[in-house]
């Protein structure tokens, strides 16, 4: 009697020979197929989509603090107090024939001279203004950058020529409400151009007389003038004819108490000399 032969197949059942072919396939397969590109990969496509949205974002913020572009009244700041303008002449304030003359040597760029113009000036034309005895001048000077940069030059000219429109004033009070960085360019004619809008000036006429040049001599012209006071830093004050000496930017006190000497002295000269009876 013959056994049944337990004999397996040399290449094993069909259940394992399917597993060997399938596994065989998929190594196949693997080894074909090229890895994706790190481009393609949904992480980067993601990045990329939130770096463009973020730019175009920005840019729209940007343009839109901006005004749009350049020479928007929008980007010009509004000084926080004025001077008073009731009695404005020009880039004075006063009567011509007033008692007392005070004469402001300033340059548009300077520190100290946007100091004096929002406090010690406010507080003396409140205070001398109504009574008509005393004529404030401004002396707008290339005194920053003479010669070399016009950044000074430029802002004085602005201011005179909308003085032609008696707004001397204004665009004084808004030059140092937007005053930037010595020589930094900060006066640019945008920024001229929007302030003469913001206080509503004539802007052609305001253009043609800044293109003219005739205000740039102006200043020119005070700036030659002010060596001979002499000036010899910015704010100087001079109260009829005698440079009021200080290191710091004076008080509206210190001045008030030079200008009543000055008021009191053109009282005196003008009263008739006692006359003696034989």
């Amino acid at each position: 009697m013959t056994n049944r032969s337990n004999n397996s197949d040399p290449g094993g059942t069909r259940r394992q020979r399917r597993e060997a072919a399938r596994k065989d396939a998929r190594l196949k397969a693997a080894a074909t197929t090229q890895p994706q590109p790190f481009w393609k990969s949904p992480v980067f496509l993601m990045t990329v989509g939130a770096v463009a949205v973020a730019a175009v974002l920005i840019g729209f913020a940007v343009f839109s603090n901006s005004g749009g572009g350049g020479g928007s009244s929008s980007v010009v700041s509004a000084p926080l107090v004025f001077t008073p303008t009731t009695g404005a002449d020009g880039a004075a304030i006063g009567p011509a024939d007033a008692k007392v003359k005070v004469e402001i040597w300033s340059d548009f760029q300077c520190p100290a001279c946007d100091a004096f113009a929002k406090s010690t000036l406010i507080d003396l034309v409140k205070k001398y203004e109504p009574t008509g005895d005393v004529r404030f001048e401004d002396r707008a000077l290339w005194f920053i950058g003479a010669g070399q940069n016009e950044d000074s030059l430029n802002a004085a000219a602005a201011a005179e020529c909308a003085g032609e429109q008696n707004q001397y004033w204004p665009y004084h009070d808004y030059l140092f409400a937007n005053q930037g960085a010595e020589n930094s360019g900060w006066p640019s004619r945008a920024l001229l151009d929007g302030i003469a809008a913001k206080i509503g000036l004539d802007t052609t006429a305001f253009g043609q007389c800044f293109d003219g040049g005739a205000q740039h001599a102006t200043v020119k012209d005070n700036t030659a003038l002010a060596a001979k006071v002499p000036v010899s830093g910015t704010p100087t004050i001079v109260i009829n004819g005698v440079p009021y000496e200080s290191r710091y930017v004076p008080t509206a006190d210190q001045l008030s108490a030079e200008i009543d000497k000055a008021l009191a002295a053109a009282v005196g000269s003008a009263s008739p000399s006692a006359s003696t009876v034989p």
